[in-house]
């Protein structure tokens, strides 16, 4: 019966697993864009080598979102892609083909949009100091995910 049970486990901690991957390809497979970043290069002893990311957008919405805690910060994409601020929402709208809406809460000095730091191996800080342009996977209701950092050129760097 143990024996069982161990199998039913380990067939069903499989299942979960296969099916996070699925999801995971599927999302990489989704629309990106890019945000322009400015990029500060910390080190934390309990998380190694990061970066914390800040947006220009995210800078332009400080205004505008000073009284919101959580909110919809409106964006449309230039022709390279680009996201550039419009406005900030309390609701999110739909996207269209050139403007979405991204997710954000805020705490008293930053606006979180959910993909503001990027870990990275420890003793290649150097090479993402060139970072520019945060590429970005746009999953539902506004959420993002960072896929990669580009320099000023949009190459990713690695």
């Amino acid at each position: 019966m143990k024996k069982i049970l161990v199998v039913l486990n380990l067939l069903l901690l499989m299942m979960a697993f296969g099916y996070s991957v699925v999801k995971e390809e599927r999302n990489l497979k989704q629309k990106t864009f890019y945000i322009k970043t400015a990029p500060v290069d910390p080190r934390s002893l309990i998380q190694g080598d990061y970066m914390i990311l800040n947006y220009d957008i995210t800078e332009s919405a400080r205004g505008e979102a000073r009284n919101l805690r959580k909110g919809y910060i409106r964006v449309r994409l230039n022709n390279l892609k680009v996201a550039e601020f419009m406005e900030v929402s309390k609701e999110y709208l739909p996207s269209s083909d050139n403007e979405l809406s991204i997710q954000f809460r805020q705490n008293d000095s930053t606006i979180d949009i959910g993909v503001n730091s990027y870990l990275f191996q420890e003793g290649t800080g150097n090479r993402f100091q060139r970072a520019q342009y945060a590429e970005v996977i746009e999953l539902k209701s506004g959420k993002l995910r960072l896929k990669h950092l580009l320099d000023k050129d949009f190459n990713i760097i690695k």
